[in-house]
C-alpha cells in the first residue's frame, strides 16, 4: 500500500520517504528501494535539506543516472575518481549542513567518498550511501525505478541497463541520441572516453570532450592507445589474490596534484607454486619497479598433490631419516598446466613419486587450459584490467597462450604487453614465427646460464613466435630466475616505460 514512512534515525536526522521502506545501520544507508520505483517525492521532514550526490566519473553519468522529484542532484562531472576530493573541497557548502545520498556503480567508491566528507566535521556528519550501488539497485527494480539510462561497468559488456530502453546519451558531434561505449573512442587530449556515433566515427577519429572544450585545455594529445585505461577506476571485489600493494583494490582517494598511474600488471607464478611464494622470489624486482608499476599475483586453478621422491642407497641413519616427507604442513601448490593422466587430486597426504624426477616434465604438461583460461577471464572481470601480463616458467607459457588467444579473447581480458620469463611454448605447434602481435619482453637463461629447469632454445623458440618488431630479449646468467640487479632491471624499466 502506498503510505508515508517517517523514519528517526538518530537524534539529528529524520525524514520521510513515501511508499519506501529504507533502512539504515550507523551511518551507512544499507539497502534497499532507496529513491524507489514510483514517482512519489522524496521530502524531508527535519529542518536538514537532502541532496543526492552522483561520485562516478563524467563518461558515467552522460549514458545513465538517478532523476528524483524536488531533489537536487549533485554531478561533479570529474574525468577520474582521483578528482573528487578536489571538487568536494570546492564545493563544500552545496553540502555542508544537508543529508548527503551517495551512489556509484558498486558501492566501492561511496566508501572511500563518505569517510572524506565526514572527514571535514562539523556539518558533514550525515552521509549516506546506497548499498551495492546502481548495480544493486536494478535487481530490485528492473523497469529501472528513478535511474534512467544505462549503468556503466568496467568489463566487456561496458554498460547494462534496465527494461526501460530509452536512451540518455547523445552523440560529441552530432548530439544525436546514442550510449554505446563499446568502440572505446577517446578524447584526444585526456584520453577520456566520450560517445561517438557510427556515422561520425567514420567521418572523423580526432575528438575533444566536454571537459576540454569547457576549460578550453590548451594541452598536448596524448599517444592514442584502444585500451589505455588512465581515466578509468573499476569497483574491483577482492579476490584470493595478493599484489606489491597488499590487496586488489581501486587507488586510494587522495587530494593533491595528480601523478602518473602505474602500471598494473598480472603475474603467474610458475608450476608447483603459489602467488605468495612467487611474491617473495619477485620481492626485489617489485621494490625496484615500485614507482611505476604494480604487480598482482594470483593462484592458479589446478590444485597439485603433495609428492617426494625416496632416496636410493642411504648411507647413513640421518640420510634414512630425512628420506620421509616433512611433518609439518605445506603451503598449497597450484598449475596452470597439467599432465594428461593429472587426476586433480587436492589432499593434504604426501604420496611418492611414480618416477624419478624429469628435467624435462615441463614439456608434458599440455592439459587444462581451457579451466585456466576460464579463470583468468573471470579475474579480470573482477579485478581488472590489467596493462600487461607477467609469466615465470609455465605461467609464461600460460601467457604465451592469452596472447596466442588475443582475438578470440577480445573483450574478455586484453593486455597490452606481455613479459615472459624462462617461457616455453605449450600447444603451439601451428603457430607461425612472427605471428604473434603483442608487445613482448622476453628474460631467459643464456647458453652459459644454470638454468636447469628450461631450456635456453626453448625460450628462444618461445620469444621467434613474438612479432620481431614489438619484442625485446634479455638473456641473462642467473639460472632459472628473474634478475633484479643491473643492467638487466634498467632494461626492464626501459620496456616498461614505453606504456606508460
Amino acid at each position: 500500500m502506498r503510505g508515508s514512512i517517517s523514519l528517526q534515525l538518530n537524534s539529528t536526522l529524520s525524514f520521510t520517504i513515501l511508499n519506501e521502506c529504507v533502512y539504515f545501520s550507523g551511518s551507512c544507508l544499507i539497502l534497499s528501494n532507496l529513491l524507489g520505483n514510483t514517482q512519489d517525492k522524496l521530502i524531508p521532514s527535519s529542518s536538514n535539506g537532502i541532496v543526492l550526490m552522483d561520485a562516478r566519473n563524467l563518461y558515467e553519468t552522460r549514458i545513465g543516472k538517478f532523476y528524483t522529484p524536488n531533489v537536487e542532484t549533485l554531478d561533479p562531472e570529474i574525468r577520474q575518481y582521483s578528482d573528487l576530493p578536489s571538487w568536494i573541497d570546492n564545493n563544500s557548502e552545496k553540502l555542508r549542513g544537508n543529508n548527503i545520498l551517495m551512489y556509484c556503480t558498486g558501492g566501492i567508491r561511496c566508501e572511500m567518498a563518505s569517510a572524506y566528507i565526514r572527514s571535514k566535521g562539523a556539518g558533514f556528519e550525515n552521509v549516506f550511501q546506497l548499498y551495492g550501488g546502481i548495480q544493486r539497485y536494478l535487481e530490485q527494480f528492473p523497469d529501472g525505478g528513478f535511474f534512467k539510462g544505462k549503468n556503466f561497468v568496467f568489463d566487456h559488456r561496458v554498460s547494462v541497463g534496465s527494461s526501460d530502453s530509452r536512451i540518455l546519451g547523445t552523440c560529441l558531434l552530432c548530439n544525436s541520441p546514442f550510449d554505446d561505449y563499446s568502440s572505446r573512442s577517446r578524447c584526444t587530449y585526456c584520453r577520456m572516453l566520450v560517445l561517438v556515433c557510427d556515422n561520425c566515427r567514420e567521418k572523423d577519429s580526432s575528438y575533444v570532450c566536454e571537459l576540454c572544450r569547457k576549460n578550453s585545455l590548451c594541452i598536448q594529445p596524448t599517444s592514442a592507445t584502444e585500451f589505455d585505461n588512465s581515466v578509468e577506476i573499476s569497483e574491483v571485489a577482492e579476490l584470493e589474490a595478493v599484489s606489491t600493494s597488499d590487496r586488489i583494490a581501486p587507488p586510494a582517494l587522495v587530494s593533491g596534484p595528480r601523478t602518473l598511474r602505474k602500471l598494473r600488471i598480472l603475474c603467474l607464478h610458475g608450476f608447483r607454486q603459489n602467488a605468495s611464494g612467487f611474491k617473495g622470489r619477485t620481492a626485489s624486482l617489485a621494490k625496484k619497479l615500485k614507482s611505476i608499476a604494480e604487480l598482482v599475483f594470483v593462484d592458479a586453478p589446478h590444485e597439485l598433490p603433495f609428492i617426494y621422491q625416496i632416496r636410493q642407497n642411504c648411507d647413513s641413519a640421518s640420510e634414512l631419516e630425512n628420506n620421509h616427507p616433512p611433518s609439518e604442513s605445506c603451503n598449497k601448490k597450484f598449475s596452470w598446466l597439467v599432465a594428461p593422466d593429472h587426476k586433480g587430486e587436492n589432499d593434504s597426504d604426501w604420496k611418492i613419486a611414480d618416477s624419478p624426477f624429469d628435467p624435462l616434465q615441463y614439456q608434458k604438461q599440455t592439459e587444462g587450459f581451457d579451466k585456466s583460461i576460464a579463470y583468468l577471464k573471470a579475474l579480470y572481470s573482477k579485478a581488472g584490467p590489467f596493462d600487461g601480463i607477467l609469466g615465470f616458467s609455465q605461467g609464461a607459457a600460460m601467457a604465451a597462450l592469452v596472447c596466442l588467444h588475443q582475438q578470440k579473447l577480445k573483450g574478455q581480458m586484453e593486455f597490452r604487453f606481455a613479459i615472459l620469463c624462462s617461457g616455453f611454448a605449450v600447444n603451439m605447434n601451428n603457430c607461425q614465427q612472427g605471428s604473434i602481435n603483442v608487445p613482448s619482453l622476453h628474460i631467459f637463461g643464456s647458453d652459459k646460464g644454470k638454468d636447469r629447469q628450461i631450456e635456453n632454445e626453448a625460450s628462444k623458440y618461445l620469444a621467434s613466435l613474438f612479432e620481431n618488431g614489438c619484442s625485446v630479449v634479455i638473456e641473462h646468467d642467473f639460472g632459472h630466475i628473474i634478475p633484479a640487479r643491473p643492467p638487466y632491471i634498467d632494461q626492464i624499466k626501459d620496456f616498461l616505460k614505453r606504456f606508460l
